[in-house]
């Protein structure tokens, strides 16, 4: 377990009191590092930094496809189109659609299956414009 973790987890157990005490604490013990452990510990850090940005962008983007997909997710059946588009399970295409965790890592659309997803709205806007004109 790095430093970065280390300190995170003790993070995670305290009191909101005991926070201040905690940050001044790690300050005195980053400042009696030498040089060498100072860049370490500081690319870890950025390493850790990176990593969270990343899961905080992939959460962004499941919760923004959420919002886009909820006027709509009524009206129409994802069955149909996970098996139809995809040739996957209905709790398939779900678990992407709401990031929800496979094997420990948060399921998500790759760029194809995105782009696939993509044209089959578009296919059912087709059939659905076409139903309403036949419908005059």
């Amino acid at each position: 377990m790095s430093e970065i973790d280390k300190l995170l987890e003790k993070w995670h157990t305290l009191a909101p009191e005991e926070e201040g005490s905690f940050v001044k604490d790690s300050i005195e013990a980053f400042n009696s590092k030498t040089d060498s452990e100072k860049e370490k510990f500081l690319n870890d850090f950025q390493e850790e930094a990176k990593k969270a940005c990343d899961e905080a962008e992939e959460l962004i983007e499941v919760i923004t496809m959420r919002d886009q997909l909820d006027p709509i997710l009524p009206y129409i059946s994802l069955s149909t189109i996970a098996s139809e588009y995809f040739g996957k399970s209905r709790n398939w295409l779900y678990q992407r659609i709401n990031g929800n965790l496979v094997n420990g890592k948060p399921a998500k659309f790759t760029a194809d299956e995105k782009r696939l997803f993509r044209n089959a709205i578009n296919d059912i806007i087709n059939k659905l414009q076409g139903v309403k004109a036949s419908l005059g």
